[in-house]
């Protein structure tokens, strides 16, 4: 099935935030809200001078209806679109969004949000536990808070996934599903609260779980468990189903292959779905209808799919300042909204860079491999096996022109590397081995930094707190038990520490390193920012003079005092718990950084954020601090830098981050192509099973050629060729013979390995 992006050229229309809808429906709507605002706390005269407790989406309104339309006489062709398929595109506010629909927050007044479809007899007889709001509306969520991230059962700790030790509680997938999740189960319910065994076994069919059935649902992957999750939301057969960020982390096959599902359950109505997606996401083209989420909680479009183009166009128009002499009536009323939203600063130019309604340049590139270097990653030949499965390293690689079996792998100083792969092709498994998260580290035949987990003859065995110290590592298991008490800075500092909440080892430099970072990331990171960001520095009194020494026969105006890291004073007060799923993934990304490690791990860490906010993380990745004049995959694709590097003016003569050097390694997983840099040059595919009976992928690994980048869309979908396919378009890559150059080592890889061109 084909996917395509929300900016859709339909019939021209627009209606304004508070959607009407000229339809009579069978049944009472399932939501209603009208007129409706939302607080986190009940509010009092006292919030907005203390400045807490905002409302969120002022004047809400929105109507779900429980069963198909009919039409009535002022109604267009209702046969023309039978169901309504709700998406909730926005940088931030979905989730928010998404918990009022489900009842969260309070509603003032009290009688604007109202559920009339669960108080009919129709829904009695189906199942009277329906009336229940918490039955009838499931809601799924990612954002990897502790043991959510994994359907609320994990391993105690970060390795207990990869080891065979197994304590009562670890679920298999199967006890998962059927509610078999206690040691002291009710009468009745030994075998589990799910007795539809026809249901149950066309969810595990359709979600592709029969293989993983026997397996404890902590071992499962990032997508293997995002899988487990909606099948379980599934079974307890909800009326809606809200699902936040259901494509995040997932491999393109099981995009096409979820989103299949998913229509297939709307158009059935079992259940119905409402998706919330960030702006950049592909929207499937099921979705009929869309809600736009602009700054400060304000919805700026509610509607029809097929309506929303004639909006987005006249909101490029509007935010470039274009002429509005050109504008009809209709564009005008459009215009002068956007207008006041962009003054109430609700619409802006990010929000239409993350909605991708800008377009973006492409400039010729040309980035050659960086070839030589000390090998930090050696492996000869790894596997990993639990009992008789092989979850990576089953495969036979050419070495030195002979088939030798395992992964035969190198990673040198100043190389950048992306390991693709479909979910469950054992991705995170090999950077477990290199942080020796996993226990079989320590046996495979592999070497970090030139010397092995366990002491050899002459030569010390590598300790995981050097290798800790060595390594900057962000990834979805780590965000899933990272602490939340902690404030942002001690979240950050803890790269200088042994452990998540231990005593983080710190000096002048780092404190200075820390700063700058968030400094660079105030915009995205601090609460207040819209209002601190523009206010004067503080002033220190005049008494504080008396501190210092006097400079004799200094001359002219005496130097005004200020608050030392003034503007970076929200990270000690504002808490890891507090921030958004974005937000927190940021915390993670720079804590990965900061410390400028030999190796930086970034696993899926750019997932869930907004592309402003993941363009400006790539740009600082490569670039550090520098706005201008140092170049970067973000400064190529986009010329105006207000898009994604908001609100950050820098020093260029105090930098403390300049990017990557070349005596640090890159290694990324993603399944997004515009999440990986360009100075990405080096690729390597894991092999995957076949998903809806399609062509498997086998093991391939090289270089990406020096005029080509993996954001291209055709460079991208050339990676995930199937043999038959890759074999025939693509060359081995030889660079010629070695010399005395720094270079020849990489040349003696070429000699070693079959590397393949990808471009």
């Amino acid at each position: 099935m084909m996917l395509r992006g929300p900016t859709l050229r339909t019939r021209r229309f627009f209606r304004p935030t508070s959607l009407s809808r000229a339809v009579s429906s069978l049944a009472p709507p399932l939501i209603r809200i009208q007129d409706g605002t939302f607080y986190q706390n009940y509010p009092t005269q006292d919030d907005a001078a203390n400045k807490q407790n905002p409302p969120l989406f002022p004047n809400l309104s929105f109507v779900l209806q429980s069963e198909q339309a009919a039409p009535t006489e002022t109604s267009e062709k209702i046969k023309d679109e039978p169901h309504q398929h709700w998406a909730v595109i926005g940088t931030k506010g979905r989730t928010e969004l998404l918990d009022i629909l489900r009842g969260q927050y309070i509603c003032v007044p009290p009688t604007a949000r109202s559920y009339p479809y669960l108080l009919t007899d129709k829904l009695a007889k189906k199942d009277p536990r329906l009336r229940f709001i918490g039955n009838a509306i499931q809601y799924i969520g990612f954002s990897g808070e502790g043991s959510e991230a994994t359907g609320g059962t994990r391993g105690a700790y970060l390795s207990a996934r990869y080891e065979s030790h197994r304590e009562e509680t670890d679920w298999t997938v199967l006890q998962y599903l059927k509610g078999q999740t206690s040691l002291n189960p009710l009468e009745g319910e030994e075998g589990g609260k799910i007795k539809n065994e026809e249901l149950l076994n066309q969810v595990i069919s359709d979600l592709r779980l029969g293989e993983l059935l026997d397996m404890p649902v902590a071992n499962l992957s990032n997508g293997q468990t995002r899988r487990a999750r909606v099948a379980k939301a599934l079974l307890r057969k909800p009326e809606l189903l809200l699902l936040d960020d259901p494509f995040m982390g997932l491999d393109p096959a099981t995009v096409r292959s979820i989103s299949g599902l998913f229509q297939r359950l709307a158009d059935k109505s079992e259940p119905r779905l409402i998706l919330a997606l960030r702006p950049q996401d592909t929207v499937p083209d099921w979705i009929t209808h869309i809600v736009v989420l602009g700054n400060s909680n304000k919805i700026l479009f509610q509607g029809p799919r097929a309506e929303a183009q004639k909006v987005f166009d006249v909101w490029v128009h509007t935010v470039l300042g274009r002429d509005d002499s050109q504008l009809n009536e209709e564009q005008m009323v459009i215009c002068r909204n956007a207008k006041s939203a962009m003054e109430a600063g609700q619409l802006d130019r990010q929000l239409l860079w993350d909605l991708r309604l800008l377009s973006t340049r492409t400039r010729d590139v040309a980035l050659s491999a960086r070839k030589g270097g000390e090998p930090l990653i050696e492996m000869e030949g790894v596997r990993v096996k639990y009992g008789e499965k092989t979850v990576l390293g089953g495969w036979k690689q050419k070495v030195n022109n002979e088939e030798k079996e395992g992964l035969h792998w190198t990673v040198r100083r100043g190389q950048r590397w992306v390991i693709l792969g479909a979910n469950g092709s054992g991705k995170t498994t090999l950077l477990s081995l290199i942080t020796s998260d996993h226990p079989q580290a320590y046996a495979l035949p592999m070497k970090l930094f030139g010397r092995s987990r366990l002491p050899e003859a002459g030569s010390p065995g590598i300790s995981i707190f050097e290798l800790q110290s060595r390594i900057g590592h962000s990834s979805p298991e780590i965000h899933a038990f990272f602490p939340r008490q902690l404030t942002i800075r001690q979240a950050v500092e803890s790269a200088f520490a042994e452990t998540f909440l231990s005593k983080p080892k710190l000096n002048h430099d780092r404190d200075l390193d820390v700063s700058a970072v968030l400094r660079f990331f105030k915009a995205e990171l601090d609460p207040n920012a819209a209002v601190t960001m523009n206010e004067q520095r503080p002033l220190l009194g005049a008494d504080i003079r008396k501190h210092f020494p006097k400079i004799a026969h200094a001359k002219g105006p005496k130097p005004a005092f200020y608050p030392l890291d003034y503007d970076v004073e929200y990270a000690d007060i504002t808490h890891f718990s507090a921030l958004s799923t974005a937000q927190q993934r940021l915390v993670l990304f720079i804590r990965a950084i900061v410390s400028k490690p030999d190796i930086v791990i970034l696993d899926e860490a750019f997932s869930g954020m907004s592309a402003s906010m993941r363009d400006k993380c790539i740009h600082f990745l490569e670039a550090g601090e520098f706005s201008r004049n140092r170049p970067s995959t973000v400064m190529r694709r986009s010329t105006n830098k207000e898009t994604w590097l908001k609100g950050f003016n820098p020093d260029e003569t105090a930098m403390r981050h300049t990017g990557l050097s070349d005596d640090q390694a890159l290694i990324m997983i993603s399944h997004n192509r515009e999440e990986i840099p360009d100075s990405v040059r080096f690729y390597m595919r894991l092999p995957s099973e076949d998903v809806d009976g399609s062509e498997p992928l086998d093991f391939r690994f090289g270089i990406v050629k020096y005029t080509s980048t993996l954001n291209d869309p055709e460079v991208w979908e050339k990676a995930w060729l199937p043999p038959s396919e890759f074999q025939s378009r693509f060359v081995k890559s030889w660079r010629g013979k070695p010399d005395e150059s720094p270079e020849a080592a990489a040349d003696e890889d070429d000699r070693i390995y079959e590397w393949y061109t990808l471009g």
